[in-house]
């Protein structure tokens, strides 16, 4: 039968804060927890950085500045013949290009002659080797230098070079960098001088090409304009034709009367819609007065007003006479001889509307006579006409194509007598004195950001990778259980304890534990976890026998948290597991039983931990009276229960054997909650030192016996994932999980993750106070 739950009483949270994007707490404790790894990874960087600058080989750089001049003294305008520059950024990045094209480089090489420079022969290799056996030495280098791949020498000059242009200038400044600063300058001046020749060379090639082209073109259209002028006069003498500003007298007469029939057609459509409109009104059964004349009729607008006038007094006066009186008869008289004068008027607009649509109707039409009669007269001259102006515009375009060409014929000619270089060399390399490459102090620099790029990398990934649980947000937040309190370490077995967690090892052993591989928990040899299974002497009552300590501050925080979990109904049985072995549940349980008795209150510790009894260990040794033979009914309880000397502390103690397989058909047993039971109404509090919950299913069955259970975790080692796993198991087994308890608290290392100041270890920031 199960116990009754305790409600556990704790505050509702408060309404959730939104988070700031980047909390520069945090960021701080960070780089406090990973301080030593990143600037030991920046220094070591830096170092290496320090020793590949001493090693590299030495390189100089020289620079030559070139002007592309782009308002040179145009005599003729050669430019448009040859391409020259314009100022347009895509025309300098060309020219940029071309300093660095393949065609300078072989003008370079040939010039300076570098097919034999120490510079730029290949690195010796295995082949390059063989072929020196084979076919001599100088016969092999060339070779295999060059023989192969004739453009490998110019790839291999052009990766010195570097043309970069001058922001808001057309200054192009040529560098080049070798390991000898005479041939850095040497090269430089090179590439420049290259580049002009170039550039000049190809000027006069295409002026002479353009030279010999026009002349051949010129003739041709020289023949061309003399046929076609030829023609034009001969077709205007057989046709007769006279033209007056490109027009004959009968085409400007038509032309004039296309304009006035346009305007007659405007005036024609004006006039029908106009009646349209009167149409459509009529036919709708509306009234003339909605007319768009007749409302900006100035006769009618007056009729109206008058009208008005009489209707409003004809109504004062029904009012005040009635309908027959002689004086309202003679108004409603004049109102109706109102009424007929706006009809008759409005009748008169239809009708001058009518009149002029008939007008315009008529004119039009003869507009339209005296243009087609016009039209058939000049038929047959048009027709002509327009052969004549097809060889005018034919004669016109040879010309203007025959002119254009002689201009440009005759400015290639002065260009041929003329220096057109447009670029000029503003300032000559010299050899450099100081070196380029490699720069000591940049690459010291940059390998120190390297190193601290690299160091907070493998810090966010440690930081990542890091399941384990150290604070109350990991335990509260995604564990969804409140922290009950913090356990400090025990200096008397602080050496034992593992302390890999938040350490790469930890992390690598966690990944490895979340991957599927073995447990990190599990990872520790067999004689580590041997020693887990007996206590040092005397730690088991360490918090009683050092009462100011913070160990005992920590147990009297957690006996504290137990009281007050239910306000309402006293919680009396207590069970305390954990997710695996070695996280200490043992030594919390036999301290808070030890402390609690110290008290005044009757505490009784159960150690049903059969398979690994820590507690049985270090309170009564082997004894043949335990919880097992007490199940069975072999003994009596009053036989098995050991009361500790000058307590109130009262002990069952588990068997000490390794052969009991039956453990969980004992602790599920009605033996075991009848057991449960009666020393809840005998005892103040009932503490079960129970096994882990993940490797066996006896704290499963043990937790729905009791009012509620404590999980206890290694503070910076439990992964968190093996801990939601357990509470997983015991919530799905009805139990009570009240909270957690962090064990092996570190106040040093908790300073880095700012956790000292909440959820009742706020202690551990006086530890002078506690001593």
């Amino acid at each position: 039968m199960q116990s009754t739950n305790a409600a556990t009483s704790t505050s509702t949270p408060p309404a959730e804060q939104p988070k700031e994007l980047i909390d520069l707490r945090e960021v701080l404790q960070f780089i406090q927890r990973y301080a030593t790894l990143i600037i030991g990874s920046a220094l070591f960087a830096a170092i290496v950085g320090a020793g590949i600058s001493l090693i590299a080989t030495p390189k100089y750089t020289a620079t030559t500045s070139i002007l592309i001049e782009t308002r040179a003294a145009n005599i003729v305008d050669v430019e448009a013949v040859l391409s020259g520059f314009g100022s347009d950024d895509k025309v300098l990045q060309s020219q940029i290009e071309i300093i660095g094209s393949n065609a300078v480089a072989e003008r370079v090489i040939d010039k300076h002659g570098l097919w034999n420079s120490p510079e730029f022969l290949p690195t010796p290799s295995l082949i390059n080797g063989i072929l020196k056996k084979i076919m001599g030495a100088e016969e092999a280098e060339t070779f295999t230098a060059y023989g192969r791949d004739p453009s490998d020498l110019s790839r291999r000059v052009l990766s010195g070079l570097d043309v970069k242009l001058r922001r808001n200038t057309t200054v192009v400044d040529v560098m080049y960098e070798a390991r000898s600063p005479s041939l850095a300058a040497e090269l430089a001046n090179g590439f420049a001088n290259a580049y002009l020749m170039d550039q000049l060379e190809t000027k006069y090639d295409a002026t002479r090409r353009v030279n010999e082209w026009l002349s051949i073109r010129l003739a041709e259209l020289r023949e061309r304009v003399r046929k076609s002028e030829q023609a034009v006069e001969i077709f205007r003498n057989e046709n007769n034709l006279q033209v007056a500003d490109g027009a004959t007298f009968n085409e400007k007469q038509i032309a004039t009367l296309n304009q006035q029939l346009v305007l007659a057609r405007a005036k024609t459509a004006e006039a029908q819609a106009k009646v349209n409109q009167i149409a459509k009104v009529r036919k709708q059964g509306g009234s003339a007065s909605s007319f768009a004349d007749a409302a900006q009729s100035a006769v009618i607008t007056q009729l109206r007003a008058k009208a008005s006038e009489v209707a409003r007094r004809e109504a004062e006066l029904v009012v005040k006479y009635g309908k027959k009186h002689p004086e309202v008869v003679s108004v409603r008289s004049q109102l109706a001889d109102f009424n007929r004068q706006i009809r008759e008027e409005l009748q008169r607009i239809v009708n001058t509307a009518q009149n002029e649509l008939a007008v315009a109707k008529s004119r039009e039409l003869s507009i339209s006579s005296s243009l087609e009669q016009l039209r058939n007269v000049t038929s047959s001259e048009n027709q002509a006409l327009v052969y004549l102006r097809e060889l005018t515009r034919e004669a016109e375009a040879n010309r203007t194509l025959y002119e254009s060409f002689l201009n440009r014929f005759k400015e290639t000619q002065e260009s041929e007598k003329m220096d057109n270089i447009t670029s000029r060399i503003l300032t000559q390399a010299t050899p450099p004195v100081a070196r380029s490459y490699p720069n000591k102090k940049l690459f010291v620099v940059l390998s120190f950001l390297l190193g601290l790029v690299v160091g907070v990398v493998i810090s966010l990934l440690l930081e990542l990778f890091d399941y384990t649980l150290k604070s109350h947000e990991d335990v509260e937040e995604r564990l969804g259980l409140p922290l009950f309190a913090t356990v400090p370490m025990i200096d008397q077995h602080s050496s034992s304890i593992n302390k890999e967690g938040g350490t790469i090892a930890g992390v690598w052993n966690n990944l490895k534990a979340r991957l599927g591989f073995k447990s990190a928990q599990y990872s520790a040899n067999s004689k580590a976890r041997a020693k887990l299974r007996t206590l040092p002497e005397g730690i088991w009552e360490y918090a009683s026998q050092n009462p100011f300590s913070q160990y005992a501050e920590a147990v009297r925080v957690l006996r504290s948290r137990v009281r007050f979990s239910n306000v309402d109904n006293s919680l009396k049985t207590l069970l305390i597991t954990s997710a695996l072995p070695g996280e200490g549940k043992s030594t919390v349980a036999l301290n808070l039983a030890h402390y609690a008795a110290k008290t005044g209150e009757r505490v009784l510790l159960i150690d049903a931990d059969m398979r690994h009894p820590v507690s049985t260990a270090a309170l009564a040794g082997s004894t043949e009276a335990n919880l097992a033979t007490v199940l069975t009914g072999e003994f009596n309880i009053k036989d098995a229960v050991r009361k500790e000397p000058n307590s109130s502390l009262y002990f069952l103690p588990a068997p000490r054997r390794n052969d009991l397989w039956e453990t969980a058909e004992l602790l599920s047993s009605m033996a075991m909650q009848s057991l449960i039971d009666a020393a809840s109404r005998t005892f103040d509090l009932v503490v079960i030192d129970s096994p882990p919950v993940l490797p066996v299913i006896d704290s499963r069955v043990l937790s729905r016996m009791v009012q509620g259970t404590i999980m206890v975790s290694f503070w910076d080692r439990t992964d968190r994932f093996a801990v939601e796993r357990a509470t997983d198991l015991l919530e799905k087994a009805n139990a009570n999980i009240l909270g957690v308890v962090l064990n092996n608290f570190n106040s040093n290392k908790a300073k880095k993750y700012s956790y000292q100041s909440s959820y009742g270890y706020d202690y551990f920031k006086y530890e002078a106070y506690y001593g």
